[in-house]
């Protein structure tokens, strides 16, 4: 962590709006990237406004023990899991249609067909993450889309490494059996934790 991120999470924990500004703009990438990955469309956006309203809130719980992108990654992902939870309980689930952007798109003069087969790439690959368990889709996009070590993943989840690994390997499997069988619903499951 530099010292001028340091200097930001001092001056935004004693409530200075500038300061936490400049933090938003910094890691909003990180806290968008992981919603659309885990969530989709609307409630990505929604759960990113919910993301940034718990770390105002609780600015002075950050210690500094650790990075605090990766306190920022616990609390998405904790909040990413809580709406796939309240999702569960609900008798019926509609999936959402927005395009969830998992790659950034070259722009320019590109093919117009390799275009529109990119988006149905993105589309399937939205959809198979569907199929996949909120905690292991969690330690799945943090550690192989995001990029993460193990070691930053447990730490962000607080799970030992292990489960990482195992839950990262399951929903690896789940999206491409999803993804091979062509699935087009999400399986709901309950998001008990193993």
């Amino acid at each position: 962590m530099s010292t001028e991120e340091r200097a930001l999470i001092a001056r935004a924990s004693r409530g200075d709006v500038e300061a936490f500004s400049k933090l938003v703009h910094a890691h909003s990438a990180l806290v968008r990237g992981v919603t659309l990955r885990m969530l989709g469309g609307q409630e990505a956006q929604d759960a990113s406004q919910e993301v940034w309203v718990k770390v105002w809130a609780n600015m002075k719980s950050f210690r500094g023990d650790s990075a605090f992108s990766t306190w920022l990654y616990r609390v998405t992902v904790n909040t990413c899991l809580s709406v796939r939870r309240k999702e569960s309980r609900r008798s019926t689930r509609e999936v959402d249609e927005e395009m969830a952007h998992l790659s950034e798109s070259s722009g320019g003069d590109g093919d117009p067909e390799e275009a529109a087969l990119d988006a149905e790439r993105r589309r399937e690959i939205q959809v198979a993450l569907g199929n996949v368990r909120a905690e292991h889709r969690a330690a799945m996009v943090m550690r192989h889309m995001e990029g993460l070590s193990c070691a930053e993943v447990s730490e962000a989840l607080g799970v030992p490494d292990g489960t990482v690994k195992g839950w990262a390997s399951r929903g690896r499997a789940a999206m491409l059996a999803a993804l091979t069988q062509g699935s087009a619903e999400p399986i709901i499951r309950p998001t008990k934790q193993t």
